[in-house]
């Protein structure tokens, strides 16, 4: 059998009804050479029901991942045997168009990793915006520890044999839950991946009562270990590591909306309703 060129992972917990509409999103993709990799973290509703009666074959493995996602999707990237990886939240799903855009670009261009823009959906207000993403700058990496995340994990596509050269993965820690992407993207851009940020919505992004994002304090923290742990031990560009945290410290503040963490003037502004 020919391997899949895309991996889909989809880590989830007690999430079934969006389960659902997420697999529904893969159902109806124009490109059909991707397998799915369910990560269930024990969840006690109907995630396998659904998973079982899912026209097309999952893999579909049940962990305990003792609260942080990073080793669900670490577990995902293990199974997988495509070409690139491709991460998707269970409450998230993607336009169909999607995995066929994506193919297109990564056949035309040399490139490691694919951010397109998204749909983000208020389940409580019903209200829509865009959000997109980047943009890329020189100097990525202290560009994105400076100044924050410029990426969505559900937006995003990575060549899996960048990750395995580099031996990146997700960082279990508890410190970083919730963050833990923030620091994946980061080790990306530490070791010179080829970033492309699309401006083309493929996906749609739910906010929702369990949203992770939304518990500010917790995050706030987990960005913080996050920022300590590349400030102090992963970052060679600053020696006097003291006063490079000062500086991010200065350059950050608390938002109450969807991010707890937001950059003061440009990374707001990118986030603007269209």
């Amino acid at each position: 059998m020919i391997n899949p060129f895309f991996s889909v992972v989809i880590p989830t917990y007690n999430q079934a009804n969006f389960l659902k509409k997420a697999l529904k999103s893969l159902e109806d993709q124009l490109f059909k050479n991707f397998e799915i990799i369910v990560i269930d973290n024990c969840s006690k509703d109907k995630t396998f029901k659904i998973v079982k009666e899912f026209p097309k074959k999952i893999i579909y493995r049940r962990i305990n991942n003792r609260g942080s996602i990073a080793r669900s999707r670490n577990v995902g990237i293990k199974l997988s045997k495509g070409k690139w990886i491709c991460f998707l939240d269970s409450d998230d799903y993607w336009l169909p168009n999607k995995l066929k855009k994506v193919f297109a670009l990564i056949k035309k261009k040399k490139i490691d990793v694919i951010c397109h823009s998204e749909y983000v959906i208020n389940q409580e207000t019903k209200k829509k915006k865009i959000w997109h993403y980047g943009p890329y700058t020189e100097n990525f990496y202290q560009t994105l520890l400076k100044k924050g995340n410029r990426f969505s994990t559900s937006a995003s596509c990575i060549n899996k044999k960048f990750l395995l050269r580099k031996k990146i993965k997700f960082e279990e820690q508890n410190s970083f839950i919730t963050a833990e992407d923030y620091s994946f993207f980061l080790h990306l851009a530490f070791h010179k991946a080829t970033f492309l940020f699309l401006n083309k919505t493929l996906g749609c992004r739910l906010i929702h009562r369990g949203s992770y994002s939304k518990k500010t304090s917790n995050h706030l923290k987990a960005v913080n270990s996050v920022l300590k742990h590349h400030v102090f031990k992963v970052q060679n560009f600053n020696k006097n590591k003291k006063k490079l945290m000062r500086e991010i410290n200065n350059n950050f503040s608390i938002k109450k909306n969807l991010f707890a963490y937001t950059y003061k003037k440009n990374f707001v502004e990118r986030y603007k309703k269209i």
